[in-house]
């Protein structure tokens, strides 16, 4: 069982980082968007485009290895403290953050600059969230 349980935990951290590195590189990618010339506009948003899929993969991974190990290893919910609930709220942000992201980077994709500020921002919300999950997660599980 301790094997399944640190498979379990692997895959969660692989998706962690996998999902995280949007969180690091949407920002800087973002930043460029402005004055972009419509060539570099294209493979800006191709990247992102394909960042977002990773994102997504690893956002449904991490829904569902994250309460597998909660259950594997801890039988469940009991005993988890206020930081793990911190954790909680911070994912949510981060859920909504990036549907707001995704949704203003295709409308930035069809030419509406403001979406590109809009898009921005989700990504900025979305960075501060994850560096918060990840020090909630060191302080639920310490």
């Amino acid at each position: 069982m301790d094997v399944l349980i640190h498979l379990v935990i692997w895959v969660h951290i692989i998706a962690f980082v996998a999902g995280g590195s949007n969180s690091v590189a949407g920002p800087i990618i973002g930043a460029r968007l402005h004055g972009a010339s419509p060539e570099q506009r294209a493979a800006y948003f191709g990247v992102l485009t394909q960042m977002a899929s990773v994102g997504k993969i690893a956002m449904v991974t991490l829904l569902v290895t994250g309460p597998l190990a909660l259950w594997l290893k801890f039988g469940g919910l009991g005993g988890v403290g206020i930081w793990f609930w911190v954790k909680m709220a911070l994912i949510v942000v981060m859920l909504v953050s990036i549907g707001m992201g995704d949704a203003s980077e295709k409308k930035a994709q069809a030419g509406d600059h403001a979406a590109e500020s809009r898009a921005a921002m989700a990504h900025k919300v979305t960075a501060v969230a994850f560096a918060g999950v990840i020090l909630a997660a060191v302080l639920a599980f310490n």
